[in-house]
């Protein structure tokens, strides 16, 4: 059997069942490199084909496989303070309103943070390293940062917390110095005082996260994989999960404006919820 590559009718039938499972539309050209990625799988379970493989992950059977399928066909790659005016703002002005209303009694002590589709963590971790800069001002609040992501891979990455040197390019040397730990030389471990700032857990954009909801939402770099029904179910979960006030900041290829109408714009990545 040449399993070289996916066939024009079993890349449609994998292509299909990623849509439909985590709302990712994968590119017509992409069949190689989703052929690639399934060969993996193959390799892993000992299964002999491409279409006996796909029948494993929709039968009963199978339930256990789907996430370590999705794991391989989805695409994570980011660095700290990507976007980096997101930072700035975030760190400098968005910290200082909100301490400053706190100080009125214009709002409680405490920030909710939400990292969607945060990858190897290296975004909420950003978020962490700018709280944990001001740290004095912010004693006694409780501040909790949440980071999310559809793969289970990237979130033990994400809880290992090692990190090579392209993805810390924008980490300036101080701040390496204070906040990780060289070992091997070139690559950098994230101390535990951060990491334990950021509870790290799975979920599917597309489902509801439940719980409080969160002041500050980061959604970046991810719906350029989704279509347009896809990204509005997306929406109507962050949304509903966006406390009044809160704000939300995206990134530049979201292409989501369009669907943000009950939110104020306030920078063109950045949006306020009215309340």
């Amino acid at each position: 059997m040449n399993l070289i590559e996916l066939t024009d009718a079993e890349f449609v039938k994998f292509r299909d069942l990623i849509y439909r499972t985590s709302g990712i539309q994968i590119a017509e050209n992409k069949r190689v490199l989703i052929s690639n990625r399934v060969r993996r799988r193959l390799k892993a379970t000992g299964i002999a084909g491409y279409s006996q493989y796909f029948d494993f992950l929709r039968s009963p059977a199978g339930a256990d496989e789907m996430q370590p399928f999705l794991d391989v066909v989805t695409t994570n790659e980011t660095y700290f303070y990507r976007d980096s005016a997101h930072y700035d703002w975030l760190g400098g002005e968005f910290l200082s309103g909100t301490i400053a209303e706190a100080a009125t009694r214009r709002r409680p002590r405490s920030i909710r943070f939400w990292s969607a589709a945060c990858s190897t963590g290296e975004e909420p971790y950003s978020i962490a390293l700018k709280v944990a800069a001001r740290r004095r001002e912010l004693a006694g609040w409780r501040l909790e940062i949440v980071g999310t992501d559809l793969s289970s891979s990237v979130l033990a990455a994400a809880r290992a917390a090692v990190y090579d040197e392209r993805a810390l390019h924008r980490v300036g040397s101080e701040e390496r110095r204070t906040y990780f730990d060289e070992a091997p030389p070139g690559r950098w471990t994230l101390k535990p005082e951060i990491r334990s700032m950021v509870s790290l857990r799975p979920h599917n954009l597309l489902k509801p996260i439940g719980g409080e909801p969160f002041d500050f939402i980061f959604l970046k770099n991810v719906l350029i994989y989704f279509d347009a029904a896809s990204k509005k179910k997306v929406v109507d979960v962050i949304l509903a999960a966006l406390a009044p006030g809160g704000s939300l900041v995206i990134g530049p290829t979201e292409g989501i404006h369009g669907m943000l109408g009950s939110l104020e714009k306030v920078k063109p990545w950045l949006f306020r919820k009215g309340g």
